[in-house]
């Protein structure tokens, strides 16, 4: 389901823009892309094994930093860059690229992909899961937000 009504930006969104800023402040370290081929923004992004490093998701067990942010013009970060994983604090929005076959929608749950071309996009069925849920879907952008709330088990008492 597409929304993307907002008034005044209307649908010029971007993989990577901050949608909305939440009470906490953005959480957005510096990173420097350590793997070999571009991080681009909006794309979740993977802890590297060097110190301050990141690259892209390969594999469903790489542990997520958060979503390569936009700030200003780049949206794609060469190998050796900056770029800024955000890692969405509380209230907090960001718009990622989904998968090319994702049907995610108003408040479903996020997962990420780790292999082919959609490697590092949102999904309904990706192999890496999140605490992540989708706020409003514009064609192949989805705007997230963090889960609140952790599911509890029962006790049966």
């Amino acid at each position: 389901m597409e929304t993307g009504k907002n008034r005044y930006l209307g649908k010029r969104w971007f993989a990577g823009q901050v949608a909305r800023a939440g009470e906490s402040g953005i959480v957005a370290p510096s990173y420097i892309n350590d793997g070999e081929t571009p991080i681009k923004g909006g794309y979740f992004v993977a802890m590297s094994d060097k110190p301050q490093c990141c690259r892209n998701i390969t594999s469903a067990t790489d542990k997520i930093l958060g979503v390569a942010m936009v700030v200003g013009v780049h949206h794609e970060f060469k190998a050796g860059k900056n770029l800024s994983p955000m890692t969405l604090p509380h209230g907090s929005e960001i718009v990622v690229q989904m998968a090319k076959d994702s049907e995610l929608s108003l408040g479903d749950p996020v997962t990420v992909v780790v292999t082919g071309e959609d490697a590092g996009t949102a999904s309904h069925n990706g192999d890496i899961k999140t605490n992540f849920y989708v706020t409003d879907v514009n064609g192949g952008l989805a705007k997230i937000m963090r889960n609140e709330v952790t599911p509890s088990v029962a006790t049966g008492e």
